[in-house]
């Protein structure tokens, strides 16, 4: 659903001030693999670095390889095939049964880091972006190429992939995360990537109560937007919760008036408190918000849409995935992770087959 867009966008400006970065980026994958095309990573010269390409089993050997680029400028094709053979992928001990193909590419500050301005200003204003990377050169278009468009219609780059961006996007914005493209200049083709960096997740929480801040915790560990909102001083401080969110003090019925409730991607009523519950609940009801959920049980759910006068609304109640959650973190980590999924359009379930004789 979201890159690590944020983190990456942080490290970037902490390193602004740097004559240049090392962006790695996938752009194709085989089998099994921990991340998949389009997943990025910055390295700064002190081999400090934002984004996981593996589970903390490639980093090291990439640092090895961006030194190389720092000091070449040269855009740099490396590829892990991660099938177990004698000396488990040179001695990385992998044997994920996958291959991993990625670029490593030098951003300059002279050049404004390629596409990085733009992308942090289109972040900030939550827009989509599209992002063109040129994965084969031709003399027309140098490998490592880039260009990016968002969904204001703001643009940097090389005009000629922002031609194909231009095209992609015309009509309805696409709801694929990655795609090879091709563009075609004087009788040479070359490939290229396209992609779709979606918005910032945002989530809305309802009540500020003990239970609320596991909830956020969790919710900002994923590096989404956080918004919480509680009338009560004692609850709506900012103090008790991680620094990255925006604490409201406001009366529910206040609620539409201190946040633009079109801007959440989820919101949880939690103030337990049966009447502004129901307020908060009619306030967002009304919204096109993909998860809506309340604490508390199926009927108080069921009497909390009557008293919001939107009986036919999806709600989710009672929240969270079925994992035995009883105390306020386990808790937590149900309602997230349910969450997670219906915004991906998962399932939830189990990727492991549920009878244990079942075959893998």
């Amino acid at each position: 659903m979201h890159l690590g867009i944020p983190a990456l966008l942080d490290f970037y400006r902490i390193h602004a001030s740097e004559e240049s970065l090392v962006l790695v980026t996938i752009i194709a994958t085989e089998g099994s693999t921990y991340r998949k095309p389009g997943a990025m990573m910055l390295i700064s010269r002190d081999h400090s670095f934002e984004g996981m390409i593996s589970g903390g089993c490639l980093e090291g050997d990439l640092l090895h390889h961006a030194t190389e680029v720092f000091d070449s400028g040269e855009a740099k094709f490396v590829t892990y095939d991660m099938h177990a053979g004698d000396d488990l992928v040179w001695n990385l001990g992998l044997g994920c049964d996958g291959v991993i193909r990625l670029l490593l590419q030098r951003l300059d500050r002279e050049c404004g880091f390629e596409f990085l301005e733009q992308l942090e200003a289109s972040h900030a204003a939550r827009r989509k972006v599209l992002l063109a990377l040129a994965i084969q050169s031709n003399p027309n278009l140098p490998l490592a190429a880039t260009a990016l468009l968002d969904h204001a219609g703001n643009t940097c780059g090389e005009r000629a992939l922002l031609g194909v961006m231009n095209d992609v996007s015309k009509g309805d914005w696409p709801e694929w995360r990655y795609r090879k493209a091709a563009i075609s200049d004087s009788g040479d083709a070359e490939e290229i990537i396209l992609v779709n960096i979606p918005p910032q997740t945002r989530v809305l929480v309802c009540g500020a109560g003990p239970d609320a801040v596991p909830v956020v915790r969790a919710l900002s560990a994923l590096d989404w937007s956080v918004y919480i909102v509680d009338h009560r001083p004692a609850y709506a401080m900012a103090e008790r919760f991680p620094d990255s969110c925006r604490v409201i003090q406001a009366r529910p019925e206040q609620l539409s008036e201190v946040v633009d409730l079109d801007e959440f991607d989820a919101a949880v009523v939690m103030s337990h408190h049966l009447e502004n519950d129901s307020v908060y609940l009619a306030q967002l009801a009304i919204r096109e918000i993909a998860y809506l959920g309340c604490l508390g049980p199926r009927a108080r759910r069921d009497r909390l849409k009557k008293m919001a006068g939107c009986p036919g609304r999806r709600v989710f109640g009672p929240v969270g995935l079925d994992i035995g959650a009883e105390l306020p973190e386990s808790i937590a980590l149900s309602l997230v992770a349910e969450i997670h999924a219906v915004l991906n359009q998962r399932s939830g379930l189990p990727l492991t087959p549920p009878h244990p004789d079942a075959p893998d």
